[in-house]
């Protein structure tokens, strides 16, 4: 019997279903707007109130979109150029440049723009005045008819819709009963379970590191029985498997560099393969934390990064507009870490944010979605099939258990991609893929 599962799951956000076909309606690439000394004064000159060292509506808004604003002033040669004119080289300043070098740099830096921004009358009023003074031939777009903050509630039900359909698998995450203050926990050897001694093969060494001259046992991080599993983790795992252990490297910083000195070790247990209960090997004072018994799962909605959307195996091309004008919201829709800690493991179901519909665990897991630290890595095997993220492992993604000592531990984040296809013919181990990134 697998152990029980809680399901707490993240409702798939339906209401954007309609907005797939969402555009902020600008053009692609910058675009200017007259602000300056001198376009204040004409603007004063003309009648015209209004600051113009104040933020334009587009501005307040463009750190959450693909929209790129820059300014010009009423001045000859003008630094807002159409994108049909070939711009006079500006090198950058170098290192160490005087302030007088980088406000000359700035001074003869020019943009290329692919429409003046009009929000108001007054900005309409500097636009005309710059091309007639600059005779130049640039678009003039007018935003007057644009409400940016419902672009932004538009844009923001876009990005759940989008993510909860494309960007979203099902995740089991390990429970542990709650533990008081130093109580023990009897954990017997089969039980699935992190830390504490392995159940390990009588033929099995213990994996070691080794680095630089040196070597030391690696820190036996879980074992997983096969009985205890949730059926779709089962069915990942090859076949006549009775259990699996998990150890991960505290000593990999020049990994994948050194491939002899990989950050996870795999091992199938196979059924009826003679097993004994075996302890750390000795390694100075250092003591791995007891044995946690491993009580439950916990089924959610995970939810992939959108940043790295055009990574993936699956990307869509029909996507690439959609995911260029959401990719700026980043991870708006997201629960902050402390939130989904607390849907997640507490006792009783919590309620989902409104504010934040989706989750990202970065924590260990099964399945659901990479939580990438340095960029995509998705693994294929060599006959360039897609693999499985299977085990996702994080130096801190075990919620409530002592973590081990300092030289035990390990910085980063490491998955472990399965085959979906399992070959008869070469080890279970020697088809595993890994991935680990310092973070």
């Amino acid at each position: 019997m697998p152990l029980p599962c809680h399901v707490r799951q993240v409702p798939l956000n339906a209401s954007a279903s309609g907005d797939d076909c969402f555009s902020w309606g600008l053009p692609d690439g910058r675009v200017g707007l007259i602000r300056g000394p001198k376009a204040q004064a004409y603007a004063t000159e003309k009648g015209l109130k209004g600051d113009l060292s104040l933020p334009s509506a587009l501005e307040k808004i463009q750190s959450r979109t693909p929209i790129s604003v820059c300014h010009g002033d009423l001045d000859l040669p003008g630094k807002l150029c159409s994108v049909e004119e070939v711009l006079p080289p500006c090198p950058y300043p170098k290192l160490g440049a005087s302030d007088k070098e980088r406000d000359a740099f700035r001074k003869a830096q020019r943009f290329s723009i692919v429409a003046l921004a009009v929000e108001n009358e007054t900005d309409r009023l500097l636009a005309q005045a710059y091309l007639d003074l600059t005779g130049k031939s640039i678009p003039i777009i007018d935003l007057r008819g644009i409400d940016f903050i419902e672009k932004l509630a538009q844009a923001r039900r876009a990005l759940c819709g989008f993510m909860a359909r494309r960007l979203t698998k099902d995740a089991y995450i390990p429970r542990f009963q709650p533990q008081r203050l130093g109580e023990s926990e009897a954990v017997g050897p089969e039980v699935s379970r992190y830390y504490g001694a392995p159940f390990m093969p009588v033929s099995m060494d213990w994996p070691h590191w080794c680095y630089d001259g040196k070597t030391g046992p690696c820190l036996f991080h879980s074992q997983y029985r096969w009985a205890d599993l949730p059926e779709p983790i089962r069915a990942c795992l090859p076949a006549g498997i009775e259990a699996f252990l998990v150890f991960v490297n505290p000593i990999i910083e020049d990994w994948p560099r050194l491939p002899d000195n990989p950050p996870i070790t795999i091992r199938f247990v196979r059924k009826g393969e003679p097993r004994v209960l075996r302890s750390m090997p000795v390694s100075g004072d250092l003591e791995p934390p007891c044995g946690r018994k491993i009580t439950a799962f916990c089924k959610t909605r995970d939810t992939g990064i959108l940043m790295e959307y055009e990574s993936r195996p699956d990307a869509r091309a029909e996507d690439s507009d959609l995911v260029t004008a959401l990719r700026w919201l980043g991870s708006d829709a997201l629960m902050e870490a402390d939130a989904a800690h607390s849907f997640l493991l507490r006792g009783e179901e919590s309620a989902v944010p409104p504010a934040s519909p989706l989750l990202n665990w970065e924590g260990d897991k099964f399945l659901g979605e990479p939580n990438w630290v340095q960029g995509a890595d998705y693994q294929t095997t060599p006959d360039g099939a897609p693999m499985i993220a299977f085990l996702h492992i994080a130096n801190d993604g075990v919620p409530n258990l002592k973590a081990p000592p300092e030289a035990l531990s390990r910085y980063g984040a490491g998955i472990v991609w399965l085959p979906e296809q399992w070959r008869q013919d070469q080890s279970y181990e020697s088809q595993i893929r890994m991935t680990w990134e310092l973070g």
